[in-house]
């Protein structure tokens, strides 16, 4: 269905459509939940059905739309998933909405949560109920060491490299991370980290061998092209879910 309206309506529409169902859905979850999204001002704190812990998120466009994405319609769990998982990462927590969701989901688990930019803040708050279950890093992802910045720009900041500086960001590769693991695995690997994921993906990448799922959201028009080719080779099969990619190990 989804594809029959792609193709006869005009993206401006499907988009209006879209926020109509996440209103809607939040609607169903709580009225005044609801109200505050279309509304409300300053922030707001909620108990979703579907965490474990209460929730703070500010009424800003770009809050409203995580909490609606990955909260209420809960896409950042949407497709095919492990099981059971015990270790996750996620590149690019945001307020940690996408992190709260995998810790609600998978009890079990520890979450290693990767924010580089200011809303490192309330995802620190957010995962606080979690405990030693949650380790958020205001760190940035990447493939190698390096020096980097960052441009703060909501969900869209975006990190690059610069010379030396004493403003440099705290850089982790995916051999740091595999070493965080008890088990020397990824259970599920969360990639939504504006471009960077085409670099940390771009074989060789010896390291994935020891990833069991990869959720990501892909940007620009190399990324679109490259990233499912190479996570196919890597023996992943592939199922888009809205604007993420799923691929899963036929094992896991």
């Amino acid at each position: 269905m989804n594809k029959i309206l792609k193709a006869v309506l005009p993206f401006a529409v499907i988009k209006r459509l879209s926020m109509a169902y996440s209103v809607f859905r939040t609607l169903l979850e709580s009225p005044s939940a609801a109200k505050a999204m279309l509304w409300g001002e300053g922030e707001r704190r909620h108990r979703f059905r579907r965490l474990l812990h209460p929730f703070t998120y500010r009424l800003t466009e770009s809050d409203r739309n995580v909490v609606m994405q990955n909260i209420v319609r809960a896409e950042c769990v949407g497709g095919p998933l492990p099981r059971s998982a015990q270790f996750i990462v996620d590149g690019g927590g945001y307020i940690g909405d996408s992190a709260a969701v995998f810790l609600s989901l998978y009890p079990e688990s520890t979450c290693l949560v990767f924010e580089p930019s200011g809303n490192a803040e309330l995802a620190e708050q957010n995962l606080s109920h979690y405990g030693h279950r949650a380790i958020l890093r205001r760190a940035m992802m990447a493939r190698e060491q390096g020096a980097f910045s960052i441009l703060e720009a909501g969900t869209g900041s975006r990190t690059i490299p610069v010379g030396d500086s004493d403003k440099t960001l705290e850089v982790w590769t995916m051999d740091d991370i595999l070493r965080q693991s008890p088990s020397g695995v990824i259970d599920i690997l969360k990639l939504d980290i504006e471009g960077a994921e085409y670099e940390i993906l771009r074989p060789p990448t010896p390291w994935l061998a020891s990833v069991k799922c990869v959720v990501i959201e892909l940007h620009g028009e190399a990324a679109h092209r490259d990233i499912p080719c190479w996570l196919h080779k890597a023996g992943f099969s592939i199922e888009r879910h809205r604007s993420l990619l799923f691929c899963n190990r036929p094992s896991s």
